[in-house]
């Protein structure tokens, strides 16, 4: 739309500053070829009534005339040339009018061997037998004509200006709508589902704000819905759960089993507890869905809660030293959310990554990094965003371990507090997952970037 303005304003004003000059041209040589007819007339009259007065010279009629400024006079008489400036040959300057003199015509024609251009007026001068011709330099057609050219150029360009600001100007009133459609539809899809447009009274976008709001507030209800059913499905089964984990435990005690109803209890007790984990896991993504609460919220020392996750995770503590040591790490978390996320890191290193290496905090001034890495293979960079989807498993998973929604929730709670997560390979060899959050500092308030 500025382009299209600004194209249209161009084609506008270069139209109507040709018509203008053009125009202006044609009006101010009319009126300098005028006026340097009307002189040549009175001057040849002088000259004519010169050289009819006995005894007076060609060279000294002419003397007798004051020619105007930048205009040459030049007679032709008897095959010779007389001219009041020594300049150019007037035999030259002359050529474009003399045909019609000769022929006794009065003659108007301009020439470019002078700089500027002239105008050039012959007139026949029968009663002494001459032919006299007026030679009058341009100078002040040609500044005129050239300021006019500057102001009309200076013209268009401001205008084609102004018409790329108007349309810069209506364009962005005309997408500031689809603007603010596409910064909501963006910030639903980063999870904020109270996300809605403002209410307009623009007619024409009433109906598309209320139809936009009324679809996110469809989709909010569906995912709330489906969070409910997965989170009571789930809790609904932790009681049987329960019950056969405690008779399977009794099984595996009792001392009278043969070898092969041995081997089927444990295969049974196996299983049941990985059901078991994914329930719980399932149920840790329904409370993430449903929402942090922000009364819950703590300011954390990103140290310290990389030491309870190794706690909660039966680890010994130890962590790797950060990079800039004197940058606060402090961040503002659900507490027993980030510690459970980081566990299923450090269990996704166990199970798929051939043991937890070691752990980093790496603070810098609007982030802090915790880097949680591995001595197995590491992850195909195909696979490093697909392994963080629901029961997504990379191919090196071993088979039969792990519920398939570790790294989701981890992936889900991190988003849930204004970070990101991400998986790379080590230098050294193994992936290194990356969970990235705002530092708070000491006030408690957000870093700036």
């Amino acid at each position: 739309m500025t382009a299209a303005f600004a194209l249209g304003a161009l084609v506008l004003s270069v139209a109507l500053s040709l018509g203008t000059y053009v125009s202006a041209r044609h009006l101010l040589l009319e009126q300098r070829e005028r006026s340097a007819l009307r002189q040549a007339y009175a001057d040849a009259a002088l000259v004519r009534d010169g050289l009819a007065t006995a005894g007076t010279g060609v060279s000294e009629a002419l003397g007798a005339v004051a020619p105007p400024a930048g205009a040459a006079m030049y007679v032709h008489r008897y095959g010779q040339w007389y001219s009041s400036s020594l300049d150019q040959s007037g035999e030259a300057l002359t050529a474009v009018v003399r045909p019609a003199v000769t022929d006794g015509s009065v003659g108007l024609g301009w020439t470019g061997r002078t700089e500027p251009n002239a105008v050039v007026v012959g007139i026949p001068l029968p009663a002494v037998d001459a032919e006299y011709y007026e030679v009058a330099v341009a100078a002040e057609l040609d500044a005129t004509l050239h300021t006019l050219a500057v102001a009309l150029l200076v013209g268009a360009v401001l205008t084609t200006l102004a018409g790329a600001a108007i349309g810069r100007a209506a364009s962005r009133r005309v997408l500031s709508p689809l603007r603010d459609v596409a910064g909501a539809a963006a910030d639903i899809s980063g999870g904020d589902l109270l996300r809605r447009l403002r209410a307009t009274d623009d007619p024409d976008l009433s109906e598309l704000v209320e139809s936009f709001n009324q679809m996110v507030d469809a989709l909010q209800a569906r995912i709330q819905r489906e969070a409910r059913f997965a989170a009571d499905v789930s809790h609904e089964l932790r009681t049987p759960v329960t019950t056969l984990t405690t008779s399977l435990a009794l099984l595996e005690r009792a001392r009278d089993l043969d070898p092969q109803t041995e081997r089927a209890v444990h295969l049974m007790a196996d299983e049941l507890a990985r059901f078991r984990r994914a329930l719980e896991d399932l149920l840790a993504l329904g409370r993430l869905e449903s929402g942090i609460d922000d009364a819950a919220l703590m300011v954390t020392e990103s140290h310290e809660l990389v030491r309870q996750a190794l706690v909660a995770s039966g680890r010994p503590v130890t962590m790797a030293a950060d990079s800039t040591g004197t940058v606060g790490s402090s961040v503002r978390v659900d507490r027993p959310q980030m510690v459970r996320a980081l566990v299923n890191l450090f269990d996704n290193a166990d199970l798929h990554g051939e043991g937890l290496v070691d752990v980093v905090v790496v603070p810098d001034r609007a982030h802090v990094d915790i880097h949680v890495r591995d001595r197995g293979g590491g992850v195909v960079e195909d696979e490093r965003e697909r392994i963080f989807e629901r029961f997504a498993r990379a191919g090196g998973a071993k088979a039969g371990t792990g519920s398939g929604l570790g790294l989701s929730i981890v992936a889900e709670a991190v988003r849930k507090h204004g970070g990101e997560v991400w998986c790379a390979d080590r230098p050294t060899g193994g992936a290194e997952f990356v969970v990235r959050l705002p530092r708070i500092d000491a006030r408690g308030q957000g870093s700036d970037r």
